[in-house]
């Protein structure tokens, strides 16, 4: 009866089969070289794959000039979450919706009105907003895992803190070259 349990427990292990499922890389890093030419400035984006149809990731666009005064974005850092619609494994058209954290250093104009006399001044508040926003795009894996990706969004700002401040829209944007590990 020992052999018979042996001999038959030994057939059910070799008739057992593994999924075959492909071994899919998970996590893309890509950056975009037309900001790195055109200006002092990097954007870079990382994402984690969650399954063949989605995916989250986090979009970072930061200015290398680092001026301590001048109108404008410092830094935007969006986190995201994307759906893809096409055929290859978290590829092809895509949708997200993101939050970005913008900072930027905006000018406020102060005019001083006295009796005979006329002054201004300017002075630099640097405000840092969240917003809520969506986006579009296409992603193709290339051979050896090259990514390319070309996508475009628009956010909402909310907390602005002065009616100085840069526009409440924002957006990211990424044309860029990476890879898939």
């Amino acid at each position: 009866m020992k052999n018979f349990l042996l001999i038959g427990t030994l057939l059910f292990a070799f008739s057992v089969q593994a999924q075959n499922t492909a071994d899919q890389r998970q996590n893309d890093i890509i950056i975009s070289p037309i900001e790195l030419i055109a200006g002092p400035a990097l954007n870079v984006s990382y994402e984690r794959l969650l399954n063949k149809d989605s995916g989250i990731g986090i979009n970072a666009l930061l200015l290398l000039d680092n001026k301590d005064n001048g109108d404008g974005l410092q830094s935007q850092i969006s986190p995201y979450y994307r759906m893809y619609f096409g055929k290859g494994y978290a590829s092809g058209f895509f949708v997200e919706g993101f939050i970005p954290i913008t900072t930027s250093n905006d000018s406020v104009y102060t005019p001083y009105v006295g009796p005979g006399y006329y002054a201004s001044s300017y002075t630099y508040q640097k405000n840092t907003t969240v917003g809520a926003g969506i986006g579009f795009g296409g992603k193709w894996v290339a051979r050896r895992n090259i990514v390319f990706e070309a996508s475009i969004g628009i956010a909402r700002r909310f907390g602005m803190k002065s009616e100085y401040s840069d526009t409440p829209v924002t957006g990211k944007g990424m044309l860029g070259i990476g890879y898939r590990f």
